[in-house]
């Protein structure tokens, strides 16, 4: 069985939290200082706070839902860079494996020769900002906001997987090429753009190489570095300082008369800028420039040239708007009028002759592109009925075969009735495929949000997987494209695979806190059964699969160090059942499978922890040289734990403590690594030390019935029996059935002088298993304090023989027996 795993209610959490770290800790007395202590990144590298872009227009069943109070998310170290994809002029994108949960992610950083620069600053955190406000399928959500170590600032986002505009824009033949799909693109950056409008945000710098196009056709607008957030009258204004309450628009620069965009100053792409942005007319330059940016993409997919393609000085030209050869280009190009048209509009010198803001420019995409399926179904129908009337002229011509005549216009209205039929079903078809993309992209926000979310989090997961079950249903009756449906399948998959990963971590999680917090071989043998049952549930059976085949899985798996964690948990809990006299596997296969966790995680930090640990004979100082080579902040808890366990073995455990402390300090909120720095300390009889992490680990699992129960045996070593019964009971309130905890608490009533309760407590755990060595031990003295000498001796006895079959026993239990029977002696000699 496993300890509960429902989230502990409001009342043992304020317990636990104030008996850790005291008064004022409890969750319900922690919520304003939760919301009003923590350092925002902006305050960290003293910046301006940001101001809140424009609200989105509100929908017909729109609700507000307030977010959790909570603290800020830490790095911890927990990003792996994989290689550069980009370099910029203000920042370098690298990808980055994000370690906690084994996701790719790009994460983008700001150059060195900029870190000192306070605008540049400002405006690599502007971009975090802006893009993490704009929640749109065509932005890349933003992840995380946060500085490296020495204040660099950095933020994550989704890793896209695709190629831009401009590289697909290249590789056609001539620019009618895929003309279709290339609109359709387009069209998808407009209707982002316009969604950024509407927030007060233009972006500066559209170009064909800032716009992503996936794997799965999906169209994002990236690289929002140049983005300016306007003020309310839609000017790219600063906001007044004299009024701290407006919260309609949102930038780190707010506020500060030394803004990165300088009047005069040039910004953007010169081949697709604006004249007014191309002269420095900052203030002249709003939603219209990116407008005409927009006609300069338009302009490139028609004609296969920017605006100012070959141009000497791209700048100037743009300055004094020589649109002349593109004008030219576009008259040739062969394209639709309308598309012309609105070219031409987009590139107007004059910005009051442009379109007003992406959105119209959007719109009348929309419709051209309607236009073209209407009239593609009009020329369907002109056919039609061009075919009937040929037929009918044919029938007067030839009044002999007027049975074929007959025929034949049969036959073409049934053609007719096809294409009716097939026009029909095609609209079946794109109405449900505009549903299956829209789920789509709401499942992934939500898979995106569940895999960011802590261990433990289940209401992230239960939204992801309520959004996937929804996709689901709107794929089986539903006539869809063929590409929707892939793209659908494949993040179904994902989303599978993740939940699947994820109740795995969880599991071995709570697995390892049931086991490993009770000191009793019941508990450590059903550990080392579950571990087992763990892994052939996920599809690797440590009892059959050859362990060539257990290391290439875990290998291959996106939870290397995950699963190879919990192969070490169970090889670890297999090696102390043969320490306590009932090992269920040989050493020698033991060892076998140490060899196996070389194989599968190679990772090179954790391999030489490993070869220190299963060496035959450490030393101090080969310890010490690891632990020096070695940053650890960039460990796991659990290698953590690996490593100063070491330091036993080498017959020089001090260091060991300093070496935790260190480590708690890293991962405060650990649960297993407070666990087991406080059993180190009980082993060294360091209670006071131990109580105080116990205590720590009762705030981070307060149902924990392990945690309590070696709180409760570490306050009766300091004489604190109140304490330790209160702790007992609390343990045994949240594990009835386990009787070792029940033997315990026993134990604390004897001490208290509470003989009678305590012996019929002894007597009826050890009726209910005989074999429970302490049992016997405690009950032996209880007995032996009521004057019942005789039956204190014989379970003594049976206590001692049951605890020499195992080598860690650790009770005095010989001692206890040569009392018993001194005092037996004693009272037989007094009688006559």
């Amino acid at each position: 069985m496993v300890d509960s795993l429902s989230s502990p209610d409001a009342d043992d959490l304020d317990w636990g939290l104030r008996a850790a770290f005291g008064p004022g800790s409890g969750l319900h007395e922690g919520l304003t200082e939760a919301g009003a202590g923590g350092e925002t990144v902006t305050a960290r590298l003293g910046l301006h706070p940001p101001r809140l872009l424009r609200d989105e227009p509100d929908l017909p069943d729109a609700r507000v839902h307030a977010a959790p109070l909570g603290a800020r998310p830490k790095r911890d170290a927990r990003y792996q860079v994989l290689g550069e994809i980009a370099r910029g002029g203000v920042g370098v994108v690298h990808k980055s494996r994000d370690i906690d949960l084994g996701r790719d992610v790009a994460m983008k950083v700001l150059q060195d020769t900029h870190a000192d620069d306070p605008a540049m600053v400002q405006r690599f955190v502007e971009e975090a900002q802006i893009a993490g406000q704009l929640q749109h399928p065509g932005i890349l959500p933003v992840y995380e906001l946060g500085l490296e170590d020495d204040r660099t600032p950095f933020f994550t986002m989704k890793l896209v997987k695709g190629r831009t505009l401009s590289a697909l824009l290249a590789e056609r033949p001539d620019p009618a090429a895929d003309r279709p799909r290339m609109l359709r693109t387009f069209e998808g950056v407009c209707q982002t753009v316009a969604y950024a409008h509407s927030r007060g945000v233009i972006h500066r710098d559209l170009k064909p190489s800032n716009v992503m196009v996936g794997a799965f056709g999906e169209v994002q607008v990236v690289d929002w570095g140049l983005a300016k957030v306007l003020d309310a009258s839609g000017t790219p204004g600063e906001r007044s300082r004299s009024n701290p309450f407006d919260t309609n628009i949102a930038t780190v620069r707010t506020g500060d008369d030394h803004s990165g965009s300088l009047v005069g100053s040039v910004m953007g792409t010169p081949a697709y800028m604006a004249p007014e942005q191309a002269r420095g007319e900052i203030d002249r330059v709003d939603e219209r420039a990116d407008v005409f940016a927009l006609g300069g993409m338009l302009c490139e997919i028609l004609t296969g040239h920017a605006p100012y393609a070959g141009a000497d000085d791209p700048v100037a030209s743009a300055a004094e708007t020589r649109l002349t050869p593109a004008l030219e280009r576009l008259a040739a190009c062969g394209a639709d009028e309308e598309l012309i048209t609105l070219t031409r509009a987009c590139l107007d010198p004059r910005p009051d002759e442009r379109p007003r803001h992406a959105k119209a420019v959007a719109d009348r995409m929309a419709t051209h592109l309607t236009s073209i399926d209407e009239r593609a179904r009009r020329m369907e129908v002109a056919a039609a009925e061009a075919r009937a009337k040929a037929t009918e002229e044919r029938r007067a011509r030839r009044l002999t075969v007027a049975l074929s005549c007959v025929v034949i216009v049969a036959l073409l209205a049934g053609i007719a009735a096809w294409l009716a039929a097939e026009t029909r079903r095609r609209e079946r078809i794109d109405t449900a495929t505009n549903r299956v993309e829209a789920q789509l992209n709401e499942a992934s926000q939500r898979l995106g949000e569940a895999q960011v979310a802590p261990l433990g989090a289940t209401d992230a997961w239960v939204a992801a997987r309520s959004a996937g079950a929804h996709l689901q249903q709107l794929l089986e009756p539903a006539e869809v494209s063929g590409g929707a449906r892939t793209r659908a399948a494949a993040f179904l998959a994902e989303l599978d695979q993740a939940d699947r990963d994820r109740q795995l971590i969880e599991t071995i999680e709570e697995v390892v806190i049931r086991g490993a917090t009770h000191q009793d071989r019941v508990s450590w043998v059903a550990m080392e059964q579950q571990l087992r049952a763990t892994f052939r549930d996920y599809g690797i059976d440590l009892d059959t699969l050859p362990r060539d085949v257990v290391a290439t899985r875990i290998r291959e798996s996106p939870l290397t160090r995950q699963l190879a964690d919990g192969l070490e948990l169970w090889i670890a809990t297999c090696f102390a059942l043969g320490g306590a006299g009932d090992a269920p596997r040989p050493p020698e296969e033991l060892f076998q499978w140490v060899s196996v966790l070389f194989e599968a995680d190679p990772e090179p930090v954790r391999t030489r922890v490993r070869e220190l640990l299963y060496s035959e004979a450490p030393t101090r100082e080969q310890v010490e040289t690891l632990v020096a080579s070695i940053d650890l902040a960039t460990l796991h808890p659990r290698t953590l734990s690996w490593l100063a366990s070491i330091y036993f073995r080498t017959g020089h455990p001090a260091p060991l403590f300093e070496l935790y402390g260190q480590a708690v300090l890293l991962h405060p909120g650990d649960f297993m690594l407070n666990f087991d720095f406080a059993f180190n300390l009980e082993f060294a009889e360091r209670w006071e030390e131990a109580i105080r992490y116990l205590l720590r680990c009762t705030g981070i699992r307060p149902r924990s019935a392990g945690v309590w129960r070696a709180l409760g045996n570490a306050y009766r070593e300091i004489g604190d029996l109140p304490a330790s019964r209160a702790a007992l009971e609390r343990a045994l309130t949240l594990r009835p059935d386990h009787r070792p905890i029940e033997v315990d608490l026993a134990y604390t009533r004897l001490e208290q002088g509470d003989i009678e309760i305590a012996t019929a407590m002894l007597q009826q755990a050890v009726a209910a298993e005989p074999d429970l060595a302490r049992a016997h031990c405690f009950l032996g003295l209880a007995l032996q304090r009521a004057g019942r000498l005789v039956e204190a001796l014989a379970e003594l006895e049976r206590c001692h023989e049951l605890g020499g079959r195992n080598p860690m026993w650790r009770e005095p239990s010989e001692e206890w027996m040569d009392a018993c029977r001194a005092e037996l002696e004693a009272l037989e000699s007094t009688r006559p």
